[in-house]
């Protein structure tokens, strides 16, 4: 499995995207000065351009086997085999599409839209996972880890929030735990990880007030799709039992986490599109100050509550669930 090849080092100029005064190499494709591997995998349109390649790459390499998942899975195990070594440029990601039969090009784009991709993927366990059932097999995934760090901070200002601020929360947890599922933990995927967030949130895009948890949820989950962004390795029930986990966490961890994934974010974001994950980094601080409040607590606990009843609606329902989250409300 190839990683993009650069340009030979060079001591001129900073990185494009972190601002690091060394940047010794030049991205391939737009001729940008990057720093590092690592710097390239959050360069946006490049880098994913990269990563199709070596997807379609390695599908090309399996093409004795059968079509369709085994191919796939082959191929995203490779991927996460990337190391950042340097290598020699594969095949033109163009000619790779062609070399694949229509039939393989339309299950290869319906197992991404789908989300069934992630299946093929190492399984992931966020921090908040609870072991749900009794029999289940632990050696599947590693164990999750640690809450995040909860750092100091401010009282909430004068006057007192709006009473419909709490429901803010639950839409914002919806596109921490989606966006953090969706990209199987890889807190290195920026800006694309907290920039998930940002378009499932409406409550970390602008002021977008709702009247209760159902309805926060539903929304977030309206945007994820209107996003065009994949089907969450949760499933569609998953992110509102994610939710409930994390608002009886306490929401601080998650605020936490989340504000330091869209400070790095912003670093490596296009500077016409850094104000976003400004603007969404102080509502996750707002937000934490307001759960530290002594109020804050039971309204928490009725939210979590009101997530699991969500969840478990969902799960009944199954795909055709309707209007389920209206009748919810």
């Amino acid at each position: 499995m190839q990683v993009p090849k650069m340009a030979a080092p060079c001591a001129e100029g900073p990185c494009g995207l972190c601002g690091a005064a060394a940047a010794p190499y030049t991205c391939p494709r737009c001729q940008r000065r990057v720093c590092s591997v690592r710097c390239y995998r959050g360069h946006g349109g490049c880098a994913e351009a990269f990563y199709r390649e070596q997807v379609l790459q390695a599908l090309e390499a399996e093409r004795g086997s059968p079509p369709g998942r085994d191919r796939l899975a082959s191929a995203f195990r490779r991927l996460q085999r990337l190391r950042e070594a340097e290598d020699s440029a594969g095949p033109d990601e163009d000619e790779l599409w062609a070399r694949l039969s229509p039939a393989e090009q339309d299950e290869f784009l319906r197992l991404l839209s789908s989300g069934e991709a992630a299946a093929l993927l190492p399984r992931w366990r966020p921090w908040w996972w609870r072991r749900r059932d009794p029999d289940e097999e632990e050696a599947a995934a590693p164990p999750p880890g640690p809450a995040p760090p909860v750092p100091a901070f401010a009282s909430l200002p004068a006057p007192p929030p709006s009473p419909l601020l709490p429901f803010q929360l639950p839409n914002v947890l919806y596109g921490y735990a989606f966006s953090l599922s969706l990209h199987n933990g890889d807190e290195s995927l920026l800006p694309d990880l907290p920039a998930a967030a940002i378009a499932t949130s409406a409550a970390l895009r602008d002021r977008c007030p709702f009247s209760c948890t159902a309805e926060a949820l539903e929304a977030a989950r309206r945007d994820a799709e209107a996003a065009g962004l994949p089907l969450c390795p949760l499933g569609r029930a998953g992110p509102a039992l994610a939710v409930a986990e994390l608002l009886e966490a306490g929401a601080g961890p998650a605020l936490a986490h989340l504000e330091r994934l869209l400070r790095a974010g912003g670093r490596c974001a296009a500077p016409s599109i850094r104000s976003r994950f400004a603007r969404a980094r102080r509502k996750c601080r707002f937000l934490r100050a307001w759960s530290h409040e002594a109020a804050a607590a039971p309204a928490m606990a009725a939210m979590a509550a009101d997530a699991r009843r969500v969840h478990a609606a969902l799960e009944a329902a199954g795909p055709g669930r309707g209007r389920l989250i209206e009748e919810l409300q």
